[in-house]
């Protein structure tokens, strides 16, 4: 069984974070191992979460006893979301290097998990650390289009102006959130070629869909599912548990609801090979 070392937030009421990521890649049969960078009650925007974030010490204390039970060889890959501090980018990355001694076919996927619709919503100091320290080291990199943004320090607001900037980051990028005529499309810019997946516009989308996406495109690429097939396939799953939370008026992902659809989305939107220029 292929095995994701998860590191993100976690938080107890809602669907965010470790919440969505643990559920969806299990779901579609990969190990998670789950390593919290915060534990919170609630989320943020909706006042005092209550806990907080995970001393560096403690994350650090914690991949040791992965290590002393030998797990760290077992793992395939390792993916960060939210990080709740500026010092756990160093934990991260000697994670990162222990995993890949220990199994050389490791690979790091880094979501940024820095902001959304132009705005931060970490401390400068976190997001300093993440485009500085992490973005760097990751063999993929999963941000939307404003984090791409502050990656390549480029205005992203076109499909165009989102693969120019993907060029620039010179590894696999998949950028999510980008608008267009039609609604929202996902964009895989591969070595070979960009592919490019978008659903019809929705009123609106619950935190934590971002999350989601990342998720289910690498439980897909580890398993062993085709570039295009990981990125239809989670682009699809995404847009139908929205529709299926919105229809229940739920303003979390419904997972345990609409978990089914996770391995097999009722909408399998078509992706569109964009050669290189």
């Amino acid at each position: 069984m292929k095995t994701v070392l998860s590191i993100q937030s976690q938080v107890a009421g809602a669907r965010v974070g470790n919440s969505v990521a643990a559920f969806a890649m299990e779901r579609l049969g990969v190990r998670v191992l789950q390593l919290p960078t915060v534990i919170l009650g609630r989320r943020p925007d909706h006042g005092p979460p209550g806990g907080g974030p995970i001393p560096a010490p403690t994350l650090s204390a914690m991949i040791d006893g992965l290590a002393a039970d030998g797990i760290l060889a077992e793992i395939d890959a390792v993916l960060t979301g939210y990080l709740g501090a500026a010092d756990h980018v160093g934990v991260v990355v000697d994670a990162v290097e222990r995993v890949k001694a220990a199994n050389k076919k490791a690979v790091f996927i880094c979501d940024p998990v820095l902001g959304d619709d132009g705005k931060l919503f970490v401390k400068d100091e976190i997001a300093e650390a993440v485009l500085r320290g992490l973005v760097q080291h990751a063999d993929w990199l999963t941000p939307n289009a404003y984090e791409l943004g502050l990656i390549t320090g480029r205005n992203v607001d076109s499909l165009e102006s989102a693969r120019e900037a993907a060029r620039r980051v010179g590894k696999p990028v998949l950028v999510s959130s980008i608008r267009t005529a039609l609604g929202l499309g996902n964009l895989l810019a591969a070595p070979t070629g960009d592919w490019f997946c978008e659903t019809a516009r929705l009123p609106r989308a619950q935190k934590g869909a971002g999350d989601l996406l990342t998720a289910l495109y690498v439980a897909r690429r580890v398993r062993g599912d085709a570039l295009v097939m990981a990125l239809e396939g989670a682009t699809g799953a995404v847009y139908d548990v929205i529709v299926r939370s919105l229809a229940a008026d739920s303003e979390d992902l419904l997972l345990p609801e609409a978990q089914d659809l996770l391995e097999e989305p009722v909408t399998w939107p078509r992706a569109r090979y964009m050669e290189l220029n």
